[in-house]
């Protein structure tokens, strides 16, 4: 009886692809040979067991020809089915097979002929396992399978007949061991059908497999096992090809795998690892050097899990991927250099915009101080036409100057907003108040309405609205020849104060108007409609673009609406806060009844410039101020003493000691005599932020940015000595006028 072995059966269908072919004799013959050893141990069991209902020399002769029929056929039989194709060799098989079954079923013709309980059994079982094995072996070719089973159905008909003759008990063990028969078959389908979804899966795996051995190569990505016990690491030939090595040229295993992590990479990746082990993370990530062949260090992305564990709980195995990503780094390297060089760039941009703007505005100060002090004076028409000029001419530089600082802020990303209670109608109206002369010399109407609810008291940066407002009705009335400029002001939301509420602001025109694609690009910097228009109306276009960076810091929106020679309407919208009454607003200090006149103020002024000194002397002297002027900020340290001056008007940048040195000095001999603090205003040409931070660390509490014209020059005295006309006057009041 041929053991079952249903590994050889599953090979051979997994080589058809799952599923049966056409019967290969040299197959089956292949698994009838490996079962040989197995065969010849059951026969001689059941040699052994038949002692029990046959003589010994029966039981021997049958063994006996069992060993000569399984030499024979070795001998014969598979030299003959060598030569022989395959049809032809079935035949030859299946004759070889009823011979071979005649001989082995024997014994169960001998045990059915005792008609003993004991020889019954012995042939059932035999009948039984040779019925299943001839099903399983050769149920896929129907002649040998017949040859196979005759015999064995012919001693089941006739072994009990022999026993008993002709009658009912022989036809029941007859019937009862041809049950057995179709068991056998049943249990053969069913066994077959279970190796043809194993063989399937099998051979599936086997796709997959291949399919992700042709990925990783194509991918280029290596693969490596690290064996955590030996500490070994295996790795495919795209790992060794990455770093320069050929197949097998490291070996199967690679005991010294730290040497090729750089040194500096390796705690860290052992720290990934550890935490890995601890279930802190799904799988590691590291980007690290590895050494390559040729001794240089290439970046790979390293990425690993742990798959198996000691029976103690230890690591065990893991199995990751490298990915050269020396490419991508030297990329990072560059962008990050490129950076570094953009942000040195930009550094020197600032400090060349901030001394370029203390350089410029120096002189400015003089041609606007010196105009605005002429102008205060007696003169023809003619000399007051040419002055007004001049002071127009110098206001409009001062402006073109103050976009562009803005702009250079905004880019740097050091601009800042400085919120704080204001009134709404107040700053609408003095924006647009600055532009009216403007309109009036164009013949222009200068209209501003206000919705019902459109005032009160605000939470936001007023400097910047009105640089908004005044921006957008400087650019209508350019624009307009003829007609009218409207700034409109409505509010949405609650009038109650700490409400959230939307401030619209729009400011319309009758002017040239533009296209819409002029529109797309309006915002930009340094656009304007088109190339003559820039050269008609002149303007830096940077105008719009900081209206919008200035909306958007706020969290605002601007927009633009026009068609060519209808005007054009721009709407902008604020979120902001109402104010509460108590916090009231103001655009700078009152005077009171205990507030000192500029008449009589003791004011010195450290300022090296020669030009500066007279514009200050020209606006101040001829208002009453005693006016001590010194020319750095030593010479203001050595003649300043406590109450000896109302007001400090402090140059920041001045030869022999700086004006924020020399505020410092004056803050400490003002701490040691214990007395009250004289106001400091930094009269200075640096109007960039950090300017105005640096001077209210220094201790400074105004700021009066150059030039300045006469008439804010003594309105930012009066509020500088306003604000100190109390006894004691925190460093918290510090704030920019």
């Amino acid at each position: 009886m041929p053991p079952h072995t249903s590994q050889p059966l599953t090979d051979s269908l997994v080589a058809a692809g799952g599923h049966e072919q056409a019967f290969d004799v040299r197959t089956s013959r292949a698994l009838g040979l490996a079962s040989r050893p197995g065969r010849l141990i059951f026969a001689t069991l059941y040699a052994l067991m038949s002692l029990g209902v046959l003589p010994l020399q029966t039981a021997g002769l049958w063994l006996s020809a069992v060993f000569a029929w399984e030499l024979a056929s070795k001998l014969v039989l598979d030299r003959v089915l060598e030569r022989l194709g395959n049809e032809a060799a079935i035949t030859a098989y299946g004759v070889g097979n009823f011979l071979g079954s005649w001989v082995f079923s024997t014994i169960a013709l001998l045990g059915l002929a005792d008609g003993s309980p004991i020889g019954v059994a012995i042939a059932t079982t035999w009948l039984g396992g040779a019925f299943m094995n001839n099903f399983v072996y050769f149920g896929a070719n129907r002649r040998l399978l017949w040859t196979s089973l005759a015999p064995g159905i012919a001693i089941t008909l006739i072994g009990p007949t022999l026993a008993h003759g002709v009658g009912l008990q022989s036809t029941l063990i007859s019937a009862m061991i041809l049950a057995a028969l179709v068991a056998a078959q049943r249990y053969a389908l069913d066994h077959r059908a279970v190796v043809r979804q194993l063989a399937d899966r099998q051979v599936a795996m086997v796709d997959l497999e291949r399919k992700l051995s042709i990925a990783v190569e194509a991918s280029g990505d290596g693969l490596f096992e690290l064996d955590l016990v030996a500490d070994e690491l295996h790795a495919n030939p795209s790992w060794l090809a990455m770093l320069g090595y050929g197949p097998g040229e490291l070996g199967p295993a690679i005991a010294g795998w730290r040497a090729f992590v750089h040194p500096d990479d390796l705690p860290q990746l052992q720290s990934e690892y550890e935490a890995h082990y601890r279930g802190e993370t799904p799988h590691t990530t590291s980007e690290l050097r590895m050494l390559c062949k040729d001794g240089a260090y290439k970046w790979v992305l390293s990425r690993a899990r742990l798959v198996a564990q000691t029976a103690d709980g230890r690591p065990a195995r893991m199995v990751g991927t490298c990915i050269d990503i020396s490419t991508r780094k030297a990329l990072e390297h560059q962008l990050e250099s490129a950076r570094d060089l953009a942000e040195s760039a930009n550094d020197a941009k600032s400090v060349f915009v901030a001394n370029m703007s203390h350089e410029i505005r120096t002189p400015l100060n003089g041609v606007i101080g010196i105009a605005g002090a002429l102008a205060r004076t007696r003169l023809s028409a003619a000399q007051r036409e040419m002055v007004g000029l001049v002071q127009s001419s110098g206001q409009m530089l001062e402006r073109m100057l103050s976009d562009i600082l803005d702009q250079a802020k905004i880019e740097a990303g050091k601009f800042q907003l400085q919120t704080a209670p204001f009134d709404l109608r107040r700053e609408i109206d003095t924006a647009a108040e600055l532009m009216r002369a403007r309109a009036d010399e164009k013949g222009l109407a200068l209209r501003i309405n206000y919705a019902a609810a459109a005032g009160g008291l605000f939470e936001g940066d007023a400097v910047r609205i009105r640089q908004i407002v005044s921006n957008l009705a400087s650019n209508a009335i350019k624009f307009t020849t003829a007609g009218e400029v409207t700034v409109g002001v409505a509010t949405r939301g609650r009038a109650s104060p700490g409400a959230p509420a939307t401030v619209t602001i729009r400011v319309s025109d009758t002017g040239i108007g533009f296209d819409a694609e002029t529109g797309a690009r309006l915002f930009n910097r340094f656009v304007q409609a088109d190339g003559s228009i820039s050269r008609r109306f002149g303007g830096t276009g940077l105008g719009l673009s900081i209206c919008k960076s200035l909306t958007e810091l706020m969290g605002g929106t601007i927009s633009a609406s026009s068609e060519p020679g209808t005007g054009s309407v721009f709407t902008v919208e604020l979120p902001l806060t109402r104010a509460t009454a108590a916090a009231g607003a103001s655009s700078g200090p009152e005077l009171d009844a205990g507030t000192r006149p500029i008449a009589k103020a003791r004011i010195l002024l450290a300022e090296d410039h020669p030009t500066n000194q007279r514009v200050v002397q020209l606006v101040l002297e001829p208002a009453g101020v005693e006016l001590t002027v010194v020319g750095n900020g030593q010479e203001a340290v050595d003649i300043f003493r406590p109450g000896l001056f109302d007001l400090i008007l402090m140059d920041m940048q001045m030869p022999v000691m700086d004006g924020l040195t020399a505020t410092r000095a004056i803050r400490a001999l003002e701490r040691q005599a214990g007395g009250p603090a004289t106001p400091i205003a930094m009269f200075t040409a640096n109007a960039m932020d950090e300017h105005a931070e640096l001077a209210t660390e220094a201790g400074a509490d105004h700021r009066i940015c150059k030039p300045i014209t006469p008439e804010r020059l003594l309105a930012d005295v009066e509020a500088a000595l306003a604000a100190g006309s109390g006894a004691e006057r925190p460093r918290e009041r510090a704030r920019r006028v």
